[in-house]
């Protein structure tokens, strides 16, 4: 081990041996601090390190979170500085998401890529509303996922997952979406539109929606086609530049230039083009005879 990384163990055994609240958040910001400021330059063994250093501080401030506003302010700071790290501590990450406050979980269960599939399904599948909201938020779900989250039955959940782009949902998943939208015109909007939505359920959902839910349907529908539209925004449409003047003179053949009958004209043309560099010779006494014949 290196001079520092001692010196971090050294630390983090004096404050766990003092006790001291205010020593353990101190050494767990300045560990935070520390890693952060390389996270992209550490080697498995070294965020292994600081992994076990971290893990064994939030386990002490956890203790006294829970009468120390203070000490859940910090947790919540960690959480969110770690959350968006590709490479932050995995243990830690998992200790933070599985945290009951939701202020500390979710910075890490809405960004961190260190939760898979598994932990996210655990998590769905015993933690409350909140942290389920949480998840429902990622910018990337699988089934297995959004089918633990939409097991719960919770109604903010299913619109989260409906509004969300990035969320992959089953075919069980959209029957339990579309049954919940019945009687909720924000969802059945928010799920209407989505077009991975099997066509089946799209008709149950239209039958049983009401004139206000169809008409907002349809207007989201061409507000979507009219953005798409945009985003391809082609020059001119083939009818337009048929009627264009100036793409049908741009496009217009060009009329064949008049070639003079008379044959030094065209010579003439031909020597101008010639470098000036006295490479032209002098026009011989024939030629100057044969550029003005003599009359007869």
């Amino acid at each position: 081990m290196s001079k520092a990384e001692l010196s971090i163990i050294d630390e983090v055994e004096s404050a766990l041996r003092i006790g001291s609240a205010e020593k353990g958040l101190e050494t767990a910001r300045r560990v935070t601090d520390l890693f952060l400021s390389s996270a992209g330059s550490f080697d498995d063994e070294q965020i292994a390190l600081f992994d076990e250093v971290l893990e064994r501080l939030i386990g002490t401030i956890e203790l006294r979170a829970i009468a120390d506003m203070g000490a859940r302010v910090a947790l919540a700071e960690i959480s969110a500085q770690l959350a968006p790290i590709a490479q932050a501590p995995p243990s830690v990450i998992r200790r933070l998401a599985n945290n009951d406050e939701i202020r500390i979980a979710g910075p890490v269960l809405q960004e961190s890529a260190r939760l898979d599939d598994g932990e996210l399904v655990k998590i769905a599948s015993s933690k409350g509303e909140p942290h389920l909201l949480a998840v429902a938020g990622r910018w990337w779900l699988k089934e297995i996922v959004t089918d633990a989250l939409l097991a719960r039955r919770y109604p903010s959940v299913s619109r989260r997952l409906a509004a969300n782009p990035g969320a992959r949902v089953s075919g069980n998943g959209f029957a339990v979406i579309v049954g919940q939208a019945e009687g909720d015109p924000e969802l059945a909007v928010s799920v209407g539109v989505r077009v991975d939505l099997p066509s089946e359920l799209r008709r149950q959902l239209l039958r049983s929606a009401t004139d206000t839910v169809r008409t907002r349907l349809l207007s989201a529908r061409r507000r979507i086609c009219s953005r798409k539209s945009r985003a391809r925004s082609p020059p001119l449409p083939p009818a337009s530049r048929a009627r264009c003047p100036v793409s049908a003179i741009s496009k217009a053949p060009s009329a064949p230039s008049q070639v003079s009958r008379h044959p030094a004209s065209s010579t003439r043309r031909r020597c101008s083009a010639l470098p000036s560099s006295g490479a032209m010779k002098k026009p011989s006494r024939r030629w100057r005879c044969c550029r003005n014949p003599p009359s007869r």
